[in-house]
């Protein structure tokens, strides 16, 4: 059993306390896409269904104005952006991307939902009043299937790179948010490749892949990844699965012995993630061990053990800003770098969603990861008290984001919250700057369901930086939180 407090509220799973309580402004962002935790923080999305929701068509405000690609400050731009490799557009692109709905009958969709809960430990595919799959196929295009590989390979190398170049630079990761407890392990950390990543690519009206952050340390979705193609089998004719995700990450621990997995054990959401790992590593003959960070201990001649458990590697599957809240962080400060984990505390200044802005002040020599960031990434700046004016006259444009945070809390979209509750949260980040960044909103472009017109993420899994699969979710507005919907994704052969 983990180590958990008797009071959510100021303590969090594993002994840890998650700090100050976040900021909640009527909606939530592009986050994890799993779990309760930040339910009772959503105003007014609590059971929604696709089908029930009367505000799905709402409107995506174009034409209104951006930020300067490649200016200073917050200067906007008019609506008409240029795109990468040249040409202008103002209206929606067409990616090809369509839907198709399952060929189940009733009984049979009810016996697959039953073969997830109690054969791939997807435990919540009934939450809030209605199922959390989508009973259709997002059928992606060869050619946008390339493209998405191309942009989160691409994106993870420039990280990797980005990374090992402010890892050991104590200022750059005050700027990043990253508590000082951490900068002694994450600049020990010695180089290796260990990563399972998911990074959502939405499809926007101007032509780009976007991504707003990266899912580093908590990226949830391997239960409906693996479950579904094998449930649903042939995909149609013409189309395939991209489900590589199994093989790509047990690969990853080919040299561990026994496998700890780490994650926040008073979320049972969190629990059915290592379940499905577990029998993943354990098929392939490894030990594996599941338990909270707090359990990590020093064995009386050296190494590691969790739960009395000698280990060789480990999994982190827990927020690494609540590490130092530990009660053994002094066992971490002296295990941790030695300990080969998938998900490393360094990669905190992945997650870090102010990482963009520090990314493109270091991408300023560097033309290929400049034109990396232009084709994917939103302009993000620190949060400035001095700028609230301009916030406030300008909240349709941005979207305001605390450092770290994740199923959407602590995020709060300009457009899609009133303006009293906008200016709430202004004045809130205004009282902490240093953990408050603003980024500018971009236009995701939406696809007809057979639930009505939502709006598509691709998410796509990244383990030790190659591709392995996809992780799709669709929602009602273009706002993705933990009550998005999860859809299987093939692809269209050309």
């Amino acid at each position: 059993m983990g180590v958990a407090s008797r009071d959510p509220d100021l303590r969090g799973p594993g002994g840890a306390s998650p700090g100050p309580r976040s900021v909640c402004r009527g909606g939530a962002g592009w986050g994890r896409g799993t779990g309760e935790r930040t339910r009772r923080c959503v105003r007014g999305h609590v059971g929604w269904h696709p089908t029930r929701d009367p505000a799905r068509r709402r409107p995506r405000h174009r034409g209104t104005r951006l930020p300067l690609p490649g200016g200073g400050g917050l200067g906007p731009e008019p609506g008409v952006r240029p795109l990468p490799g040249g040409g202008v557009t103002t209206t929606a692109v067409d990616w090809g991307l369509r839907t198709r709905p399952w060929e189940l009958d009733p009984d049979a969709r009810r016996e697959l939902h039953r073969a997830l809960r109690f054969d791939y430990y997807k435990w919540d595919t009934f939450s809030a009043g209605g199922f959390t799959i989508l009973p259709e196929y997002l059928v992606v295009p060869e050619e946008l299937h390339h493209r998405v590989v191309a942009a989160v390979e691409g994106l993870s190398a420039g990280l990797s790179r980005f990374e090992a170049r402010v890892r050991k630079e104590p200022e750059a990761l005050v700027r990043l948010g990253i508590p000082k407890a951490l900068h002694p392990l994450i600049a020990a950390e010695p180089e290796r490749p260990h990563q399972c990543a998911r990074y959502d690519l939405f499809p926007c009206d101007d032509g780009r892949l976007m991504v707003s952050e990266f899912n580093e340390d908590v990226p949830g979705g391997f239960n409906e990844t693996e479950g579904l193609p094998v449930l649903l089998g042939d995909p149609g004719p013409g189309c395939r699965w991209e489900a590589g995700l199994r093989d790509h990450f047990v690969r990853a621990f080919a040299d561990a012995d026994a496998v700890a997995l780490l994650y926040a054990t008073a979320f049972s959401e969190d629990l059915q993630h290592m379940l499905i790992l577990d029998a993943w590593l354990q098929a392939e003959g490894h030990p594996t061990v599941r338990g909270s960070p707090a359990h990590l201990t020093r064995r009386w001649f050296g190494g590691a053990a969790v739960l009395g458990t000698p280990v060789d590697a480990a999994f982190r599957f827990y927020p690494g800003e609540w590490m130092p809240r530990l009660p053994n962080f002094e066992t971490w400060r002296q295990l941790g770098p030695g300990l080969p984990m998938m998900n490393p505390l360094r990669h905190l200044v992945r997650q870090s969603k102010k990482m963009f802005a520090l990314w493109w002040e270091d991408s300023a020599g560097d033309p290929d990861t400049r034109a990396l960031l232009e084709a994917h990434a939103p302009r993000t700046w620190p949060f400035d008290p001095a700028r609230l004016d301009q916030l406030r006259d300008e909240q349709p444009l941005w979207v305001l984001k605390r450092a770290f945070g994740r199923m959407g809390d602590a995020v709060v979209m300009g457009s899609l919250v009133p303006p009293k509750e906008w200016g709430e949260a202004l004045r809130d980040a205004a009282g902490d700057p240093a953990s408050w960044c603003v980024q500018s909103c971009f236009h995701v472009t939406p696809l007809d369901f057979q639930a009505g017109t939502l709006f598509p993420t691709l998410g796509a899994f990244v383990v030790n930086g190659r591709f392995a699969g996809y992780y799709s979710r669709a929602a009602p507005r273009p706002f993705l939180t933990h009550e998005a919907l999860h859809v299987a994704t093939v692809v269209q052969v050309s």
